[in-house]
Formats: structure tokens, sequence, C-alpha cells
């Protein structure tokens, strides 16, 4: 790679949009990229009730939030956008977004989601289990897994408690215990779910927990979203 490719990591809150910065910087050491990749931080709320705000707040207000932190980012020379989160991902279209920024700017844009990914994901299962922030985020990622398996199955929950612990740096073996995640993980098993997927950019904190507990496989989506920005970065 013979020059440095800026990727703007936009997330929710301050917290999980750092966890996109070192989840980039982590990866792109192990695929030997250092220095090519330089991520870019840029937080669209300033917490998590803020960013829960967000997800409701109407088209324009979102799309305004949203043109300041790429007009700005742009700026700053970046052309890849990683969205380290799957609450945002389901709350605005960033593939229409895409397109018209393109338009907009003369550049060639590049928006890397969770929903791309589910999108592909849905026609590898049957009966799929997931755990996301809240309900509007499950209700998203159901639709993109649906688009690509009208008959998938998706066992979902919602819980914006288990975040907050994280944001307040709950140690991940106190969140499984407190926040009940041994009796969920059961129930997806009870219920016949082939895989489990983390449908919130903060619940690989404790996905180390969540593999003593469970011979399901897990799944994060950044991982394919990472490859991808790999691909058409190189």
């Amino acid at each position: 790679m013979s020059k440095i490719v800026k990727t703007a990591v936009i997330a929710g809150t301050p917290v999980d949009t750092q966890m996109g910065v070192e989840y980039i910087e982590r990866k792109m050491h192990e695929a030997g990229c250092e220095p090519g990749f330089m991520p870019l931080y840029c937080p669209a709320a300033i917490d998590c009730d803020d960013q829960v705000k967000f997800q409701y707040s109407d088209d324009d207000e979102k799309r305004a939030i949203m043109d300041n932190i790429f007009d700005q980012a742009i700026q700053d020379g970046a052309r890849d956008f990683f969205i380290y989160c799957n609450s945002l991902s389901g709350a605005f279209d960033f593939d229409s977004y895409a397109l018209r920024k393109s338009i907009d700017s003369g550049e060639d844009i590049r928006i890397y989601t969770p929903l791309q990914v589910y999108r592909r994901l849905g026609s590898a299962y049957d009966r799929i289990g997931v755990m996301a922030a809240n309900n509007l985020s499950a209700h998203g990622i159901e639709e993109a897994l649906m688009a690509a398996n009208p008959d998938i199955y998706m066992i979902g929950t919602g819980n914006m408690a288990i975040v907050r612990a994280i944001e307040d740096e709950m140690p991940p073996e106190e969140i499984v215990d407190k926040c009940g995640i041994a009796d969920l993980l059961k129930y997806f098993e009870a219920c016949g779910a082939e895989a489990l997927v983390l449908g919130c950019t903060h619940f690989p904190y404790f996905k180390e927990e969540l593999e003593k507990l469970t011979s399901l496989p897990i799944i994060d989506p950044a991982d394919e979203m990472f490859e991808a920005l790999l691909k058409a970065t190189r």
C-alpha cells in the first residue's frame, strides 16, 4: 500500500467509536497493513441517551448530523466510512447516502455497515439468534436477514442495560452474571439457533465470556466489514 488510507470510524457514542478505532488498528496490525491505514474518530452522539434520541429523530435531523460528520471527514481526506454501530446502521439509510454523497462531493465514497453483512448472512442460516442493543436495532437486523432469506427465523433480544454496563466499564464476567446472559444463551439454544450474532458493536467486549457458555458459533459482523474495507483499499 503506497499511500495512507484514511478511514472514518463512525459510531454512536465516544466509547464504541473508540472501540471501532481500536478494532481497525488491531485488524490492520494482524493483516500487516500498518502504517497503511489511519482510522479517524467520528462519534455521532455524546452518550447512550443522545444516541437513542438520534435513532428516533426525523430523517432531516439525522441527515444533518451525518452531513456534518461526513463533510469534515472528507475534508480530512477520508473516502471510506466504517459504521461501527448496529443501531446507527439500522436507523439511517447509509447505502442511499453513499450514492448521494459521492455525487455531491465528486468523490468515490464507500460505506461499510453491519446491515450489509446481515443481508449476506441471511442466506447462510435458517435459524439465528441475535443480541442487539435495543429493539429498533433488532428490527433492522431482522429486516436485513430476511432480505436475503424470507424464511429465516430470528430469535432476537434488545437490552440497553448491557450497553450501559459496558460504557461504565463493568467487568465482562459481571455483566454476564448480572444481565442473565447465561440464561439467554440457553434460550437461544433451546429455540434451535444455529449461530449467535453480536448485533451490537459493544458486545465483543464480553465475547470470550460468551464462548465459555455456549457452543454456538459467535458472529461479529465487523470482521466481514473489515475484509470488505481491506479488499476495496488494496
